[in-house]
């Protein structure tokens, strides 16, 4: 019970980061390919390729990466997704 209740979580955070994209004009493709490591590929600032095959905790933290990388200052985000973002950035120095 409580592993759905996880996943339930991680999928919502998803769908999140799916609404910002369609605020910031940015396509999220999940996908399955030879990805080097975790990280996502950004194809000109546009468009973000996910390993659809990892764990959905893995992939949240993937585009909480790949948004960090990203200007975002100006649009509203749910503050726990903002949080995850930021700890990305904190990481990612």
């Amino acid at each position: 019970m409580r592993h759905k209740r996880i996943n339930k979580k991680y999928e919502e955070l998803i769908n999140d980061f799916i609404d910002l994209s369609d605020k910031l004009d940015v396509r999220i493709i999940h996908d399955k390919g030879d990805f080097y490591g975790d990280d996502c590929l950004l194809f000109s600032d546009n468009v973000i390729v996910i390993n659809k095959h990892k764990p959905l905790e893995q992939r949240v933290n993937v585009l909480a990466k790949c948004f960090s990388k990203m200007k975002i200052d100006n649009v509203y985000i749910k503050p726990m997704l903002r949080d995850l973002i930021n700890q990305a950035k904190t990481d990612n120095t």
